[in-house]
């Protein structure tokens, strides 16, 4: 049978990612990891954003060190992942704090100068950051409402140590920035992903795309590449309601590799023609295209944990995330 049947889910109880809210309340283990994941594109199709916080940074090389020095602590190495796209006005910002900088609340999490706020709504996101490299000020509001949350959690690995909650898959956003000035509005995705154990320990990589159709719905297509062999997949469509019906996977298609560190990018898409690529992020490791095809526009991401451990990688990823202890 298809594991895109068989793979388990869970409540964001029983799973451990939430008791209350959307679980910013909730310790993170040692040496795992803790992310809330927002995502979207103004109405006019020339502006994205993406904002990632992260309890325990997956991608840190701080936190790489610290885990193999023995100092497994996630909340010392937090982060707020800022990333704005569009003409002339693009910015990114991932400036990693130490626990002081970390404040944990059932209805809010603080990292730095910067918070997220649960609302009646949705989600309220204060920025105020810098951009690597050249530190230009980064500050504003994105608030997200959601037409539904989820409740149901997926089992991404074997043993229970990975755990994917697409919390909000159809949701709205606006985006007022001072700095750069930047106003708009469009559709926006949100999920969290829950580790109790290092990334590094329960995969390879992975690659996962979602796309909203033009009546509404959500589809989402999620392939893990274990590490100890073997591959997990689940798709997903949701509908405006907020029901989740389990579909099965789309064929693999292998789009071009990012142009510059070629990073491969593997994607479930539910099209008959290899679509469009605008590559957002070109990493050493990691790749997020927006693409477009006959069927709609999809966000897609590709992650190399097997490259992202490379000590030549680590090497490079400071000139990226700047540390403030």
């Amino acid at each position: 049978m298809n594991d895109a049947v068989t793979m388990r889910s869970a409540t964001p109880q029983e799973a451990g990612m939430a008791i209350s809210k959307l679980g910013f309340a909730q310790p993170v283990p040692d040496s795992g990891y803790r992310w809330w994941y927002v995502d979207g594109f103004s109405e006019c199709g020339r502006f994205g954003v993406t904002v990632i916080a992260f309890i325990g940074s997956v991608f840190s090389p701080y936190y790489f060190r610290a885990r193999q020095r023995g100092n497994c602590s996630p909340t010392n190495h937090v982060s707020l992942n800022v990333i704005l796209y569009g003409p002339q006005k693009s910015r990114w910002c991932m400036t990693e704090r130490g626990q002081q900088a970390l404040t944990q609340r059932s209805h809010a999490l603080t990292i730095g100068p910067s918070q997220i706020t649960t609302t009646e709504e949705g989600l309220t996101i204060t920025v105020d950051e810098r951009s690597s490299p050249w530190g230009q000020r980064v500050n504003g509001e994105i608030k997200v409402r959601f037409n539904h949350t989820s409740k149901e959690c997926f089992q991404l690995d074997q043993e229970g140590h990975h755990w994917w909650w697409p919390l909000a898959p159809i949701a709205n956003i606006e985006v007022t920035m001072d700095r750069p000035a930047l106003s708009w509005r469009g559709a926006a995705y949100v999920d969290s992903n829950l580790g109790t154990a290092p990334v590094e320990h329960g995969f390879n990589g992975w690659n996962w795309c979602r796309s909203h159709s033009s009546e509404g719905d959500c589809e989402i297509h999620y392939d893990v590449q274990l590490r100890g062999g073997g591959e997990k997949q689940v798709s997903l469509r949701i509908n405006r309601d907020g029901i989740i019906q389990r579909i099965p996977s789309p064929p693999l298609q292998q789009l071009p590799k990012a142009p510059v560190w070629r990073v491969s990018r593997p994607a479930r898409l539910p099209i008959s023609t290899q679509p469009v690529a605008k590559t957002l992020e070109d990493t050493p490791f990691y790749t997020r295209s927006q693409l477009s095809g006959p069927e709609g526009q999809f966000m897609h991401e590709s992650l190399d944990v097997t490259r992202l451990c490379r000590t030549w990688v680590q090497l490079l990823l400071p000139f990226r995330m700047p540390r403030r202890g």
